[in-house]
């Protein structure tokens, strides 16, 4: 039997959309402020600041506050979703592929976590905005790395659907 191309390429999609989310929720840089002569990166887990001639210094965000803790739990999920995704895509397209049930159980999960990281984003985005009257911070390559995921995410869910449907 042959594979399908289609699949294959929603497999890629859906792993690299892991490997996005991973990077993005790990990397502390979901946004990036530059006041000369020093800089703060700052992400989910921990918040660093550099100071020009010195070693940059970082420290976790021990005492988050609400939005955060929604931020970072959706994003999890999110991540957790799109890992069912790819796991039940690549079982679809290598191991099991007579199984049609499996499908919808990837199809789902990729639309699931898109949603998830699509929250995440928007909660974050919105909260920083709001804190941000100077225009001080810029969002940063690990939220693009989130975005990313998401748009993979997304993109994998559909390549699943147009699969099913033939």
């Amino acid at each position: 039997m042959d594979t399908s191309k289609i699949l294959l390429i929603a497999v890629v999609l859906t792993a690299c959309s892991v490997i996005f989310q991973v990077i993005g929720l790990a990397l502390p840089n979901w946004i990036h402020a530059d006041v000369p002569p020093s800089k703060l990166y700052s992400g989910l887990w921990k918040a660093c600041l550099e100071v020009e001639g010195r070693d940059s210094t970082c420290k976790d965000l021990t005492n988050p506050t609400d939005w955060l803790k929604a931020v970072r739990v959706m994003s999890i999920l999110g991540l957790l979703a799109l890992l069912v995704s790819s796991i039940a895509v690549a079982l679809k397209q290598f191991i099991m592929k007579e199984q049609k049930p499996i499908l919808f159980v990837a199809i789902a999960a990729a639309f699931a976590g898109a949603v998830f990281i699509l929250i995440s984003i928007a909660v974050y985005a919105a909260k920083i905005n709001d804190i941000n009257t100077g225009e001080i911070f810029k969002f940063h390559f690990a939220f693009a790395f989130c975005i990313l995921a998401m748009l993979e995410g997304l993109g994998g869910g559909v390549l699943m659907l147009i699969e099913m449907m033939k």
